[in-house]
């Protein structure tokens, strides 16, 4: 198991970012690497929509593959698509727990805090090894969330979401906060809506995010595809940055019900394709 180690102001491992916030936390575990990639946060809501996890992928590995580290909170939802996205595009990504950093919780993220930790990211905590998630350790979590970040995102997040905490702790300090626009209708764009009213950035892609920083969106890469058959071009061509039913997708690439779902599961084995519960599939980027 990855051990941790402590770290505290002035011991030349500790986060220069943090060090000039208000309540620094006087000492961090950490498990794993921070890195020395610049850093945006991207947080929101424990139970979004297929909409925000889907905007929450493209936009961290458009991030992630201009050589930025995502940092979020190894929360359900936004938090953890932010990490695995961060992953699949090849990145490095911080989890932030409200935990000790010896401790999976959600349970659920247990191989997330593996994955991260195998491939040189990091898990950091102000929480001593082998504490329990207690509801008060998670809003001051925030800040550091936020306070290791250039940037924070919001990508959907209600009236009541803890992403809202991190967008006010960035505000103290000194940190941009960008918020992806939504339905005003929709509850899950409460929060986002407010924070676009009272003068976050507009994040609708990655270059948004960008921009901010003062970088350039990196040139597109042109993917080398697999030799593909018929049926599998047909189908790959169908396929859409938002999660279609294998059904919708059969009839789109004129193709049997059958022999569809089978060509999907091998397009998904190629990593060309991405499977939702429910046999819904998307493109991959």
């Amino acid at each position: 198991m990855e051990s941790a180690r402590t770290l505290r102001p002035g011991d030349g491992q500790y986060p220069d970012a943090l060090s000039a916030i208000p309540e620094r936390p006087e000492a961090l575990r950490l498990r794993g690497s921070l890195g020395d990639a610049r850093r945006v946060a991207v947080v929101g809501s424990r139970f979004p929509d297929e909409y925000g996890i889907d905007l929450a992928r493209s936009i961290v590995a458009g991030l992630a593959r201009a050589g930025l580290s995502i940092v979020s909170g190894g929360a359900l939802g936004i938090d953890a698509a932010a990490h695995e996205a961060a992953l699949d595009a090849g990145g490095h990504t911080v989890a932030v727990l409200g935990t000790g950093v010896d401790v999976a919780s959600p349970a659920r993220n247990r191989g997330l805090f593996e994955r991260i930790l195998e491939t040189g990211g990091a898990l950091l905590s102000e929480q001593e090894d082998g504490a329990p998630g207690l509801k008060q350790h998670f809003p001051r979590r925030n800040r550091i969330v936020s306070g290791l970040s250039e940037a924070v995102v919001v990508v959907r997040a209600g009236a009541g979401s803890g992403a809202l905490i991190t967008a006010a702790w960035a505000k103290s300090q000194g940190v941009p906060v960008l918020a992806v626009p939504g339905d005003v209708r929709d509850p899950l764009s409460a929060g986002t809506t407010a924070l676009l009213r009272g003068g976050a950035r507009v994040a609708a892609s990655a270059d948004d995010v960008l921009a901010t920083l003062g970088l350039d969106a990196p040139p597109e890469r042109q993917l080398a595809l697999p030799a593909l058959g018929p049926d599998e071009s047909a189908l790959l061509a169908a396929l859409v940055r938002r999660p279609r039913h294998a059904d919708e997708v059969a009839r789109a690439a004129r193709l049997a019900p059958g022999a569809a779902l089978a060509g999907l599961l091998a397009l998904e084995v190629q990593g060309l394709c991405e499977q939702r519960p429910g046999q819904y599939f998307l493109r991959r980027n």
